[in-house]
């Protein structure tokens, strides 16, 4: 994403524009989507719904939006990833236990409220677009260490200390690694066509 048009975007959603948010994020809704779905895998996606995750995610970005630093922006689409993450383990957990507390919901404010419908809109418009299925399925295909570069550095947009971190690799070979991933990605791509 253009880290200068994120930031423009971030701090007049931060300062209340409705319009700077679904800007921000109808640029974030087709990565995090997928991303949620990887992290999903085949069995927990048979079972919750990809569309609800996002949904659910967004919301709870957007109450915590005004809390997220300016300079924050390089590490939106990891705070994205994060809380699609929590929204998961969540509900995955909820689906374990086959019960629901009632107890523990929290309703949700106007302002929230408010924003159901375009986050839904835009929800759906992203679940429909078959270029990120296809490259899905792509992702899905891969070694496990080409698909986990690739979304950390493309997906979650960590930084290559971050990423070499979380791979317990060097960032150089990070790098060529991430090299090796796309082509072996767009070879996929390809294929599937």
């Amino acid at each position: 994403m253009d880290s200068d048009v994120t930031t423009r975007l971030l701090l007049r959603a931060r300062e209340g524009s409705p319009e700077a948010l679904d800007a921000l994020y109808g640029r974030c809704a087709p990565r995090l989507l997928a991303l949620i779905r990887l992290k999903l895998g085949p069995t927990l996606r048979a079972r919750l719904e990809s569309r609800d995750i996002l949904q659910s995610t967004l919301l709870r970005s957007f109450r915590a939006i005004p809390e997220l630093e300016a300079g924050d922006r390089d590490s939106l689409m990891a705070w994205l990833a994060r809380i699609a993450e929590n929204e998961i383990r969540d509900r995955a957990d909820h689906h374990r236990r086959q019960r629901r507390d009632a107890g523990r919901e929290v309703p949700l404010d106007a302002r929230v409220e408010s924003l159901r419908a375009p986050v839904r809109s835009l929800s759906s418009r992203v679940a429909l677009d078959e270029k990120a299925l296809r490259l899905e399925a792509a992702l899905e295909r891969l070694a496990e260490d080409h698909r986990r570069v690739i979304v950390l550095r493309k997906l979650e947009e960590l930084s290559w200390r971050e990423v070499a971190r979380r791979m317990d690799r060097g960032e150089d070979a990070c790098r060529m690694l991430l090299a090796r991933a796309m082509k072996a990605l767009t070879l996929e791509m390809e294929a599937a066509k």
